[in-house]
């Protein structure tokens, strides 16, 4: 009896009492998807039934992040750099969700923010090392002047 209850429950696509559903959307169809780093699929997800609780949802635009490890791990000193510049954009990709029994999370991914974050950083660091450069050289600047 019980087990024909789950059967039903199974077909029909209702929550067990201990899941939820889980919808991932982007601006760019196709994506991998990872749910706690398992790949799930592609986006866009509509209502993938998940267990309850708090999960790490992240939208890659290559399929494997084994290869962007890979390439931190393994990989000559630029294919290094450029693995970590595209963690960045797995990191913007990157979103925590709850999943709550019998309700739908939905995740919508911009993936207009995702190419742009290893642009912002490396920006950032560029002009935080250019700044570092730059204080250096007008103190020297200074320094020179004042004893002269």
């Amino acid at each position: 009896m019980v087990l024909a209850a789950i059967l039903v429950v199974l077909v029909s696509g209702q929550a067990l009492p201990d899941s939820g559903f889980l919808t991932v959307e982007s601006d760019m169809p196709g994506l991998a998807v990872y749910l706690e780093g398992d790949y799930i699929g592609r986006t866009p997800i509509m209502k993938k039934k998940v267990e309850t609780g708090s999960f790490t949802v992240t939208v890659v635009s290559n399929d494997s992040l084994d290869l962007l490890y890979d390439g931190l791990r393994k990989g000559r000193v630029n294919q290094r750099l450029n693995s970590a510049w595209s963690l960045i954009g797995v990191d913007a990709g990157t979103h925590r969700v709850r999943i709550l029994r019998g309700e739908v999370t939905k995740v919508f991914i911009d993936y207009g923010r995702v190419l742009s974050a290893p642009r912002e950083a490396k920006t950032c660091a560029c002009l935080g090392v250019g700044g570092v450069f730059g204080i250096g050289a007008i103190i020297g600047l200074i320094i020179g002047l004042l004893i002269n």
